[in-house]
């Protein structure tokens, strides 16, 4: 990868209960955590699951500061919410010059650290951030990891455990904000348009870190962009429904992706209210 990709690092969940969710969601992936510590920084408190292409960070309020207050943001009236999405580059420079020259309003980065309750590691990393609107109300921002942090890969405790983030589905009414946006601006590539009679509108996939962004497009969305909902992947769907279904979780059945040849099916519990598709790709398939 070069200096001036961007990636997609991570999401972000904000909980209210970070110890129920985190043995909720450990559950539904087949792994524990990567790893739980905090943000002093900025008020927060979190549990990371790293996968193959991406991590997933769910994230609750501890104490006070912007953070805090994002979290409180995002959550309001609800216990959990798929509520951020965050981007990332290897060059902090270079994804500020390629960003403000396409118009968008980036912070200088800004230093950061946090550290594993568990371990008392320590990983530090910047982050550049910018106003909400630009994103059309999802929360967002950028983030480049110190070269000597490591992340370990979240362990895999049972059989047919979730591998990866399949795709991200982002709600909007303005496709070409989202172009500018997600293309123009954080330099992500378009892979996909075209037009869907059926939804009344536009379906963009804009493609980094082996998974999709999602864009679904209709005058029917509300007036601020929204997550929606995401996909993660198994290698073995039927397996993996199987053990979900043994352990609690609910599930539906299996039945056949909008993807030709994929296979799908969707989660109804212990996804954190997040709705959640379970995707397996027919072997010679990548991700997404």
């Amino acid at each position: 990868m070069s200096s001036h990709d961007t990636t997609i690092d991570h999401l972000v969940i904000a909980v209210s209960d970070l110890a129920k969710a985190s043995d909720d969601y450990a559950l539904l992936l087949g792994r524990n955590p990567s790893w739980q510590g905090q943000h002093p920084d900025y008020g927060t408190a979190n549990t990371l699951f790293k996968l193959d292409n991406t991590y997933i960070e769910l994230l609750a309020a501890q104490g006070s500061g912007i953070g805090a207050d994002a979290v409180a943001s995002m959550l309001q009236s609800k216990r959990h919410v798929l509520g951020g999405l965050v981007f990332g580059t290897q060059n902090s420079e270079d994804f500020l010059a390629r960003a403000r020259n396409a118009g968008l309003a980036a912070s200088d980065p800004a230093p950061s650290h946090g550290i594993d309750d568990l371990s008392g590691n320590r990983r530090d990393w910047s982050n550049v951030f910018w106003d909400p609107a630009a994103a059309r109300g999802i929360f967002s921002f950028c983030i480049c990891h110190d070269k000597a942090s490591y992340l370990p890969p979240a362990p895999v405790i049972t059989t047919a455990p979730i591998s990866a983030v399949d795709h991200v589905v982002v709600t909007t009414q303005d496709a070409d904000a989202a172009k500018r946006f997600y293309g123009d601006q954080l330099g992500i590539r378009l892979a996909l348009e075209q037009h869907v009679p059926q939804w009344g509108g536009t379906q963009l996939f804009f493609r980094a870190s082996s998974m999709s962004i999602e864009v679904i497009a209709s005058e029917k969305s509300g007036a601020e962009d929204s997550l929606w909902g995401l996909a993660l992947k198994t290698e073995d769907i039927e397996a993996t429904q199987q053990r979900l279904n043994d352990a609690g979780v609910e599930v539906s059945e299996i039945r056949d992706g909008r993807k030709a040849q994929t296979r799908v099916c969707t989660v109804k519990s212990h996804a954190l209210d997040v709705p959640t598709l379970l995707i397996e790709h027919p072997p010679t398939s990548g991700v997404g």
